[in-house]
């Protein structure tokens, strides 16, 4: 299932509370497959790519994400390696 991100939860995502919620509605879909499309998204905190990864990594969901600028590849990829050393 294809979810565009900035269309669903804004295109500056700044908190944790957006990522837990993200997660906590992927998990009660029935779907096991996301692709997560950030095409819209201009901005993510650490905070929040800190907690999506860590709900990621906790979820049974199996979630890809695609079509991340440069900037959120250098931001969730730190906040992958600092939570998935």
């Amino acid at each position: 299932m294809l979810i565009n991100i900035g269309a669903e939860f804004g295109t500056h995502l700044e908190s944790n509370d957006i990522a837990n919620e993200l997660i906590d509605i992927l998990n009660k879909i029935p779907e096991k497959e996301f692709i997560l499309d950030f095409k819209d998204v201009i901005f993510v905190t650490m905070n929040f790519a800190q907690a999506y990864y860590i709900g990621k990594s906790e979820s049974s969901k199996k979630i890809s994400e695609i079509n991340l600028s440069d900037g959120i590849k250098v931001t969730m990829g730190a906040a992958d390696e600092a939570v998935n050393p």
